[in-house]
């Protein structure tokens, strides 16, 4: 009677120190939209789950939502300065109401590659911080910036040249890719991920503009029959994953290190994965029936995108500040 009566002592201060030590660990939740399939998902988030396990011993206690089940992607600029979720997937250009310079890197002012952002958009570099810094006074925190690439255009009519956009409604995803559908002639209209493909499906709109992965993951191919993958000459998508600022501050520096170094290790083979399949997501459109122009910056073509936006290029380099422009400029 004894043994049995130490055995149930000890069992039970072990599972009362257990209790203790989960309830002590630090909560975190994090909140993505769109495909579950996209890299900046499928790759990131199991990454990002071993490293802050692996970095901070197990002192995290991470909780996933995914799909836009907790933050939509529209509402991401609201939920994190609200503490509605600790970390979320962001498109930076989300962020214009709040920081209007974001739409720089919608604009042709960025022509940076995503071989140059895997490298150079990092803590540390100028245009990084430069963000992190206006992010800050809205009440998050960046820690990551990454691009998944040049966004496409998936229509239900051919478009090659910027004629071809004229009078067409296009979904966009921000008020920045808006401004430059605007001046190319169509008709932006911004909605969700999730209600672009029965937008195109019963013809509310003509085309959606957005990243590749997710015109590929939500099989938008299936419901147009062109693709116009641009790259770059009317922008890319810089996407990033942002915190609460007030819980970012509030975690001790030993695990704020863990957090940003396992948000770096989960974004830099997240950032790769996007890079080895932009081609392979061209190729498997292509192979759905879709026809696929893609933009060569040494044809025709691509003079004529140039050219419809001169002047719109020319009055960005006035209307953002100009301690930006250098930045994106000198890198």
């Amino acid at each position: 009677m004894a043994q049995r009566y130490f055995k149930f002592v000890i069992s039970t201060l072990f599972a009362g120190l257990l209790t203790i030590s989960t309830a002590s660990a630090e909560r975190l939740s994090i909140s993505t939209w769109g495909s579950p399939l996209h890299p900046q998902v499928a790759e990131f988030i199991p990454a990002f789950t071993e490293a802050l396990k692996e970095k901070s011993d197990g002192e995290f206690r991470l909780r996933v939502f995914q799909g836009g089940e907790m933050v939509k992607q529209e509402f991401v600029p609201t939920a994190i300065p609200q503490g509605t979720v600790d970390i979320s997937l962001t498109t930076m250009d989300t962020w214009s109401g709040r920081i209007p310079e974001v739409t720089i890197l919608t604009t042709p002012l960025w022509d940076k590659s995503m071989d140059w952002t895997l490298e150079n958009l990092v803590p540390g570099n100028p245009v990084f911080d430069y963000f992190n810094n206006k992010l800050q006074e809205q009440g998050a925190v960046l820690l990551s910036m990454f691009d998944i690439g040049p966004a496409v255009i998936s229509s239900r009519q051919s478009i090659k040249v910027p004629d071809d956009l004229k009078g067409k409604s296009i979904r966009v995803y921000s008020r920045g890719a808006g401004l430059v559908i605007q001046e190319l002639g169509g008709s932006p209209i911004t909605m969700g991920v999730g209600d672009v493909y029965s937008a195109l499906q019963r013809g509310t709109i003509d085309g959606a503009m957005g990243g590749l992965g997710g015109a590929v993951g939500l099989k938008h191919y299936e419901v147009t029959d062109y693709m116009l993958a641009q790259s770059g000459v009317i922008g890319s998508l810089i996407h990033a994953y942002v915190m609460n600022k007030q819980k970012f501050d509030r975690l001790s520096p030993e695990l704020r290190d863990a957090l940003l170094d396992a948000v770096a290790e989960a974004r830099g083979h997240m950032q790769e994965q996007l890079i080895s399949i932009y081609d392979q997501q061209v190729q498997e459109v292509r192979d759905a029936g879709s026809t696929v122009t893609n933009l060569d910056p040494t044809s025709p073509e691509w003079d004529k995108w140039i050219n419809a936006l001169s002047d719109f290029t020319a009055q960005a380099r006035q209307d953002y500040p100009a301690d930006l422009t250098e930045l994106i400029s000198a890198n």
